[in-house]
């Protein structure tokens, strides 16, 4: 399948009886002090919780939502290494990336989503499903008729909202079998934040994630190259997770990202580090000709090039914990190495090697940046996660990491 030899970018180059060729990589980041957006949420309805909270079990929440249950493995602590040791192709893979590759804090922060030399890393934004704050505004999967690209996405893995007669909206599975005119994605009426800022051509703006968290009915939304051109919206994939649920996506399916995770949950946000405690997963990337046409629990997709032996999507990085956070970091970056110990980092897109995914935002120190790129691979390893998945009430179609 197309969608299969590559991901990360949106922008081809095509010859001639050739396969398309990839020639920007945004893996979900920015790419190299590159450009993408993000920031902070639009204007909230009155008794919604800002992000930097947990909620009583102690998952983090946006708006007024669990990030998944405390059950998901991404809120799940892998930092027992009894429990949960190196896997047993850590040293091969970390080797196969180079052990001097520094950790890459894939954000930055500008909050002018003018300036793209600024103003990148990984946006959202939270509505609450009403006229209010949401269009429900259709989506296409072919970007024939805008006039600017004739790429088509995959409808038929996408999630889709279709009104449910009473003036809501319910999720369905396989947008291909939702009418063109019918397929619904919830939009930000106000102060939309998208990967990219302003950049509006799916030529050169690359991936263009939008993530929105329809709080109320605890629903998490992302879509993948998701453009509005000329007033009508376009995304190559769009996927929905129930906030309340364990169930990941088919397997097979891809998502916002090429693993067909949420992206999300993962983000680094300033307010969680200014706290003091990240209480969950972060995600990585990789250049292509690392990782593996195959992925493992909890991924349920792959994409790129083929790399037999290769990382797997899906695969979960831990900072050692031998290694000795210094006395002298930002709490910001105390926070994100800790986290990166405690809960790890999961490989979710083909992208630059190490690099790590954040919101922008002015709240960041500067000093932290170059806090945590002082962690080298040689300081990571890779888990086994055999400690759940041989567990026999495991489900590779759950999240769930605990019972």
């Amino acid at each position: 399948m197309k969608k299969n030899l590559r991901r990360g970018a949106f922008a081809l180059l095509t010859t001639a009886g050739a396969v398309p060729t990839l020639i920007a990589c945004g893996g979900g980041g920015g790419g190299g002090g590159g450009p993408t957006t993000a920031g902070a949420p639009a204007d909230l309805p009155a008794g919604s919780t800002i992000v930097g909270t947990t909620s009583p079990d102690g998952v983090a929440q946006l708006g007024n939502c669990e990030m998944f249950p405390p059950e998901a493995v991404f809120n799940t602590r892998i930092d027992d290494t009894g429990k949960f040791p190196a896997h047993p192709d850590s040293a091969r893979w970390i080797a196969s990336v180079g052990t001097g590759t520094p950790f890459r804090a894939d954000w930055w922060r500008g909050e002018d989503p003018t300036r793209r030399d600024a103003y990148y890393g990984m946006p959202w934004n939270v509505v609450d499903g009403s006229a209010a704050t949401t269009d429900w505004a259709n989506v296409l999967y072919d970007f024939s008729s805008s006039g600017l690209t004739s790429q088509a996405g995959w409808p038929h893995e996408s999630d889709c909202a279709v009104e449910d007669g009473a003036g809501g909206y319910t999720l369905q599975r396989n947008c291909s079998a939702v009418p063109v005119n019918q397929r619904r994605f919830p939009i930000p009426r106000d102060n939309l934040k998208n990967e990219g800022g302003t950049c509006n051509d799916p030529n050169t703006c690359g991936d263009h994630h939008v993530l929105v968290v329809e709080q109320g009915a605890c629903r998490l939304w992302e879509g993948y190259a998701t453009y509005p051109i000329n007033g009508q919206w376009y995304t190559m994939s769009s996927a929905a997770w129930d906030l309340k649920s364990l169930s990941l996506r088919p397997s097979g399916w891809t998502a916002g990202d090429a693993a067909g995770l949420p992206i999300t949950p993962f983000v680094a946000k300033a307010a969680e580090a200014d706290s003091g405690e990240i209480r969950h997963a972060l995600r990585v990337t990789f250049r292509d000709d690392v990782l593996a046409r195959e992925f493992s629990w909890p991924a349920r997709h792959f994409a790129g090039g083929d790399t037999p032996g290769g990382i797997p999507f899906g695969a979960v990085l831990r900072l050692k914990s031998s290694f000795v956070i210094p006395d002298h970091w930002t709490p910001q970056a105390k926070a994100i190495a800790t986290a990166a110990k405690r809960y790890g980092l999961y490989v979710s897109d083909i992208g630059m090697d190490f690099y790590v995914q954040g919101e922008p935002s002015a709240a960041w120190s500067e000093q932290m940046f170059r806090d945590v790129s002082g962690i080298p691979l040689s300081e990571m390893e890779f888990v086994d996660l055999g400690a759940i998945t041989r567990d026999a009430r495991f489900s590779s179609d759950s999240m769930a990491a605990r019972w």
